[in-house]
């Protein structure tokens, strides 16, 4: 599998891959997290545009449909408190990293952000 993110398109990932190889491809970590560092809030709208996006490029280059995916894994299903090394396991810290590119809408990784459910939901 491949971890993939690009902000909220795959853009040409599936007609790269499929150039490459013949083989199915398995996307092993797509998605967005939900703290929109640019405003230093939580931006759960572009989380869910983020992830609805993507999840329909999947649909759309299935392989069963004659696309080349065989489907992927939306990362992740609950928030990480633990993950800012800086920051407290039993708070919501806001200390994401920008390695060059990353999840939409701010392309940092604030995985203490990343579930598409919270502590609460």
């Amino acid at each position: 599998g491949v971890n993939v993110y690009r902000g909220k398109s795959f853009g040409d990932l599936f007609d790269v891959y499929a150039g490459l190889t013949s083989k199915p491809m398995f996307l092993g970590e797509y998605g967005a997290d939900a703290w929109d560092a640019r405003f230093n809030r939580e931006n759960l709208v572009a989380q869910a545009e983020a992830v609805g996006n993507l999840t329909e490029e999947i649909m759309e280059h299935s392989s069963l449909t004659g696309g080349i995916c065989i489907g992927g894994f939306v990362f992740e299903f609950e928030d990480e408190w633990w993950k800012d090394g800086k920051g407290s396991p039993s708070m919501h810290d806001t200390d994401g990293i920008a390695p060059g590119g990353g999840p939409y809408p701010d392309m940092t990784f604030n995985e203490e952000w990343g579930g598409l459910v919270d502590i609460d939901r």
